[in-house]
């Protein structure tokens, strides 16, 4: 946090005559503390009630002092949205990449997502909120989601001589896992590792039922038993 961010926006404030300018860290520090700023902000009020005003309020400096760090606020939230999707996809893709076995992978990428919702915070809510808005800029980069997911679950599927998934299919599974990990994180349950292991067996159920082959199908008990997953 900023020391004395009220004297003429103190350390954020304009450069004095004679000053030199910032500094390249300089810089990426004030424009880290809008940033967060901004995300408290999208957090309580969604993208479509982010103004300047209520940035410049949360971080206690001036108009002026926002506007020498970013042009607006489609600028800023693009920036915190860009870097939560990273985030999730960089978390996702590891994990799968780094597991054996197909539903393996699949499991991997799940604990992935749910470690991704545990840091985002407060975040998530506004994120989940908008992420089929069209308006929001969360759609689109939920959409960076998808299609991530979609290449690696094909890599999947060719690794063991299968035709690429339908996409349908794809979205269909990501649209389930983002309602379980929603309802994971903010349904009427707190998250406990009770909780998870419920919201893990709808998740599996739903891979096997969208992903699975003939080989799952054809023996679904004895995968549910490997993966522990109740059938009755």
């Amino acid at each position: 946090m900023l020391s004395n961010p009220t004297s003429d926006d103190a350390s954020v404030g304009k450069r004095g005559k004679g000053r030199p300018p910032r500094n390249a860290a300089e810089t990426e520090r004030i424009r880290g503390h809008i940033k967060d700023a901004a995300a408290r902000v999208f957090a309580d009020h969604g993208s479509h009630g982010v103004s300047v005003e209520l940035i410049t309020q949360a971080c206690d400096i001036s108009r002026p002092t926002f506007y020498r760090y970013f042009k607006n606020t489609d600028e800023v939230l693009e920036l915190i949205l860009r870097e939560a999707n990273d985030r999730l996809i960089d978390m996702v893709v590891s994990a799968i990449r780094q597991a054996n076995g197909p539903m393996q992978k699949v499991e991997a990428g799940l604990l992935a997502w749910r470690a991704w919702g545990e840091q985002a915070g407060p975040l998530l809510r506004a994120i989940y909120a908008e992420m089929h808005d069209a308006r929001s800029p969360a759609s689109a980069h939920r959409q960076r989601v998808l299609e991530a997911i979609g290449v690696e679950l094909n890599q999947m599927a060719i690794s063991l001589e299968r035709a690429p998934f339908d996409p349908l299919q794809v979205e269909s599974f990501v649209i389930g896992v983002e309602y379980l990990g929603y309802r994971f994180h903010f349904g009427p349950e707190a998250p406990s590792d009770a909780l998870w292991q419920r919201t893990r067996q709808a998740m599996i159920r739903l891979a096997i039922g969208l992903l699975g082959g003939p080989l799952e199908w054809a023996h679904a008990i004895q995968l549910a038993e490997i993966l522990e997953v109740k059938l009755s």
